[in-house]
């Protein structure tokens, strides 16, 4: 009797857990896909993704896949607010409260996007890529790259491509991430750390592929583990002095993949000499008009004195 009792406790002890683990994923889900409270984006210039698809040349920009990843981030966020009985005035100054600022550029399609654009460089060389020519290795079990990879190979509708490249989202364990549900690659992804900002671009008419690895040094030392506080409350909810932490951090690490050369942001990936050597050029040029200018002003200036 007394067994049976301790049993029936310990399964709602379990509910009771499963219950509130299953509050905090819904309840934060909205946080994926921007930062509430961070600031924009720095200036920056990243070239577009260039594709060639079914012969019509179509550029893709980092800012309209954040746009997209933006876009469904609004749609859950009010869905969510109004299952739990939120007016629309309510809800609308929640959302412009909440995305005030956000471009939908987080570091995870800033990761996706530069991690693509650089493959392509290695791979295509000069040459413009059949868009059913891509295929990309993600290991990074997240909305923002998902979104990124839907756009980029043409598998969502507001993307409207004539042809499809092929991308695929894998899990440290091996396993193929089927299930596109923002639920469940949030679950999936509550242990992310540097090691899964990897992506496998390769040329499937020639097998020919560029591994992209990010840096680990990218990301501050305790960038994961707050991360984990802030977004899922694990081990504990995080204080408001952790999350002001994080949403600093969380900035530094997209301001890094909007504005660092490929050099600083991947592993094995050397320096542009042909650009640092013309950048020195043109310094030296520039030098050198400068010194020319003043020595004819000063040769000007001695023939008045005489």
């Amino acid at each position: 009797m007394l067994d049976r009792r301790k049993r029936k406790k310990v399964l709602k002890s379990v509910i009771v857990v499963l219950f509130v683990s299953l509050f905090m994923l819904a309840s934060t889900s909205q946080a994926e896909a921007h930062m509430p409270g961070a600031k924009p984006p720095p200036k920056f210039k990243l070239e577009p993704i260039v594709v060639d698809d079914g012969g019509k040349i179509v550029k893709i920009t980092i800012e309209e896949i954040g746009l997209y990843h933006n876009e469904i981030a609004k749609k859950m966020r009010i869905k969510m607010l109004k299952k739990q009985g939120k007016t629309d005035e309510e809800i609308k100054a929640i959302i412009e409260k909440e995305f005030a600022n956000s471009t939908g550029i987080c570091p995870c399609v800033a990761s996706t996007y530069r991690a693509v654009l650089l493959g392509i460089k290695k791979i295509w060389k000069d040459e413009i890529p059949k868009r059913d020519d891509i295929k990309i290795i993600s290991y990074l079990p997240t909305p923002g790259s998902l979104h990124c990879l839907q756009y980029i190979t043409g598998n969502c509708p507001k993307a409207k491509s004539n042809t499809k490249g092929e991308f695929h989202i894998i899990l440290p364990n091996g396993t193929e991430v089927k299930n596109f549900n923002v639920k469940y690659l949030k679950k999936v992804s509550i242990n992310n750390n540097a090691s899964n900002y990897c992506f496998i671009i390769t040329r499937k008419s020639t097998g020919e592929s560029f591994t992209a690895n990010l840096k680990d040094d990218i990301f501050p030392d305790d960038f994961f583990d707050l991360r984990k506080k802030v977004k899922y409350g694990i081990p504990k909810k995080a204080t408001d002095k952790e999350r002001r932490r994080f949403i600093s951090e969380w900035e530094e690490v997209r301001n890094k993949l909007l504005t660092k050369p490929d050099s600083v942001l991947f592993v094995g990936v050397e320096e542009d000499i042909g650009k640092t050597i013309f950048g020195i050029t043109l310094v030296l040029v520039i030098l050198g008009g400068i010194s020319t200018v003043w020595g004819v002003q000063h040769i000007t200036t001695r023939r008045r004195l005489k």
